[in-house]
Formats: C-alpha cells, structure tokens, sequence
C-alpha cells in the first residue's frame, strides 16, 4: 500500500545525495509521493541528479533551486509544485546548518544570524509559502526536522546551533496550534546524532565516534533512512491525529 498515494510534496535540503532530504525524498516517492525536491544553487547538479533517479524508479519528481532564507525562492518553489501538480500536500523543512565547528568563540553575531536565518527564518517562509494552497484545499502536513540540540546542550557545539533549534522547536508548537482548525497538521523530527554529509567533521574522528556511540544506549549512530520513515509517519494520513509533536530519534541518548 502507498501511503502517500497521490500526494505532493516539497523537501528541502534534498541536494546532498546520501543526506536526510535525500532519503526522506527517496522513500516519499516510493511510498506514492510526487516529490519537488530543493536546495541551494551549488547543489543544483546534485538535485537534478536526484530527480533524474526517482523519475527512473517511476516517480513523479521535479529539481528546484531554492535558498531558504529567500521569500523570493520560496514563492517561485510553490508556484512550480503547483503549475505542475495542482496543489500541495505536504512540506518538510530539512534544510539547515551546524553553523562553524567549535564552541562560543567559533561564532559571532553575523553568524548567529546567519544560523537563525537558516534554521528558524527558512521554516517560517515555508510554512507562509505553502499556507494558501494548504487551506484552499482544506489541510496538509508540515514536518520540521528539527535537532535534540533543542533539548539538551552539547560541549563544543557552537551555542548558535542550540538557540536555532530551540526556536524552531517552538516555532513549530505555536504554527502547530493556530493552524490546527484550519486540519493542518505540524509537526517535528528531532534527530540525534545521524551520519550524514554534514556530520562529516565527527565521522572522521574516529576516537569521538566511539565516545558518541559509548554516550548512545543502542550504541551507533542513526541513518538518514531512520529520519526518513520517521518524517513520513508524519506526513502521512496514519497520523491524522497527531499534530505540535516531537518525534525524537536518538537511540536513546536524551534518556540518559
């Protein structure tokens, strides 16, 4: 069964290849999605490659170039899904940034602002982008991937990071509630540690991978499929009922 049989949705941060976006685009096509998926100009080469694979596979999917933090982007991103496909089902943010490796005096109040624009800014532009066609034909999905690390702090992450995520966690409670009479639901992924493209500067390190797999009670990291089969619950019609959730997905490390 297709679970999202016929549906429309439109990923973000999906240029990386072997990153969430494109895992969560790769299993919403084969679940019955048509997918547009995005990112930023340098990865244009890479989403196109992306699409190319899906429609191989028998999907309906489409590249988009899209910078985030650019209203501009984000209003000629849904004229697209919606020239194409007629409306808009579902929207998952993925998009985001650790910002510079390092602690307090790695970042600066550019770069903060830059990390807010990115990890906070960018989902509020979506959820503005998609909300019309969403409410003409009556509900949607919004999922926001989000971080633990709007849950717990972390030594010699930059603070940036961690205040980012927090506000999107909350940005997506507060979209979560006032959009729920309109049956659109919101809801977040908070990932743990997961080995992806950008987790590249712990990966490498072979001494921290076995100290974050000591810290974690299931003993690895996850992968960008786990993060993927958690958005699509989400975006599904199998959680209806389910709306301004957390979804963690960790291996247990915020337990402990």
């Amino acid at each position: 069964m297709s679970r999202l049989s016929d549906k429309v949705a439109i990923i973000t941060g999906a240029g990386s290849g072997t990153g969430m976006g494109a895992a969560i685009a790769r299993l919403f096509a084969r679940e019955g999605a048509r997918v547009v998926v995005t990112d930023v100009q340098a990865r244009a080469a890479a989403l196109a490659a992306l699409a190319a694979e899906l429609r191989e596979a028998g999907a309906q999917a489409a590249p988009a170039v899209l910078d985030v933090t650019r209203e501009s982007d984000w209003r000629a991103v849904v004229e697209l899904a919606l020239s194409a496909h007629g409306r808009i089902d579902i929207l998952v943010n993925n998009a985001g940034s650790l910002g510079p490796q390092g602690g307090l005096e790695a970042i600066d109040s550019a770069e903060l602002t830059r990390l807010l624009n990115v990890n906070v800014s960018s989902q509020f532009l979506g959820v503005t982008a998609v909300l019309p066609a969403l409410e003409r034909q009556g509900g949607g999905s919004i999922v926001n991937i989000g971080s633990i690390g709007s849950l717990v702090a972390f030594p010699n992450v930059n603070p940036g990071y961690a205040a980012s995520k927090g506000a999107a966690r909350m940005l997506s409670k507060a979209l979560a509630v006032e959009l729920a009479r309109k049956k659109i639901r919101v809801n977040s992924v908070l990932p743990g540690f997961i080995a992806t493209p950008m987790a590249t500067n712990f990966t490498s390190d072979e001494a921290l991978m076995q100290a974050l797999a000591a810290a974690i009670p299931l003993g690895r990291p996850g992968q960008s499929e786990e993060i993927a089969h958690a958005a699509l619950f989400l975006a599904s019609d199998e959680a209806a009922y389910v709306t301004a959730t957390e979804l963690v997905v960790d291996g247990g490390y915020t337990a402990v």
